[in-house]
């Protein structure tokens, strides 16, 4: 069966027909890769509109910025690049993380962060004549695909416009497949400082578990071969016995015949 026709049987439709203008977000160059395949594939005119002041340092966003732009041109894909701010990123969704507490904090700082982003989208869309926005953001597994429909269809009403949501972390392991074969600049971290942070520390506790592992492995091989050495000299020890007694009775029987003999 075609890869592609493949890939659209796993997505539940959206209401209504297909759109004839879609805005799609993008938050990067890896993630974009099989959603504008798979839209492409639908016959569905598409732009892409990077919006992500959530990124940090600039040096980061120009380099996810070069590797979209970079796919864009080969695709044959218009690419808006929205105003980066991410001071302002900072004084909204950056203050509303901070602020939570426990177990939630990621959340609310993700739903503020993807709160700023798709309303800016979902404004250039209604401004420049799309009818429908989506988004790449739900190709990644790490984040929250219920949160950013909500946050979606929550910009999209604001604005007079439909939200086209698919669920297209089906299509992460294809993703990381092609954007690697390519030599794609993939990033380590979600974008925001925070996440960053997050990231570099999981890193370090996965680094963490992984050599106490190994060091336990290592000790575990240790005595293995310890005890091998033990039973290995245990069986020369015994060889040397078995040995040295089988020499003794052999001199007693040469003795023996020697007896015999003179007699």
């Amino acid at each position: 069966m075609d890869k592609i026709a493949d890939i659209n049987d796993r997505f539940e439709p959206n209401e209504g027909s297909a759109p004839e203008k879609l805005l799609l977000h993008a938050c990067c160059g890896p993630c974009s890769l099989e959603p504008l395949r798979v839209l492409a594939s639908r016959g569905i005119k598409t732009a892409i509109h990077f919006s992500n002041s959530n990124i940090a340092p600039i040096d980061e966003y120009e380099r996810r910025l070069d590797a979209i732009r970079e796919h864009a041109r080969d695709v044959g894909v218009e690419l808006i690049e929205d105003d980066y701010d991410n001071a302002k990123w900072t004084q909204t969704s950056g203050r509303i993380g901070a602020a939570a507490q426990g177990t939630d904090e990621r959340r609310a700082r993700c739903r503020a962060c993807y709160r700023m982003r798709l309303e800016r989208s979902a404004s250039y869309a209604k401004e420049h004549g799309f009818d429908s926005l989506g988004t790449t953001l739900s190709v990644s597994p790490y984040q929250y695909g219920d949160i950013i429909c909500e946050e979606l269809k929550r910009a999209c009403k604001r604005h007079g416009i439909r939200a086209f949501y698919e669920d297209y972390s089906p299509l992460y392991a294809e993703a990381t497949r092609r954007s690697r074969a390519s030599g794609m600049y993939r990033q380590n971290y979600c974008g925001c400082l925070l996440s960053k942070d997050e990231a570099d520390t999981e890193r370090e506790e996965r680094k963490a578990e992984r050599d106490a592992i190994k060091a336990k492995r290592r000790l575990e091989r240790q005595e293995a071969e310890r005890e091998l050495e033990m039973k290995r000299k245990e069986r020369r020890q015994y060889d040397a016995k078995q040995a040295k007694k089988r020499a003794v009775l052999k001199a007693l029987r040469e003795q023996r015949k020697d007896g015999e003999a003179d007699e």
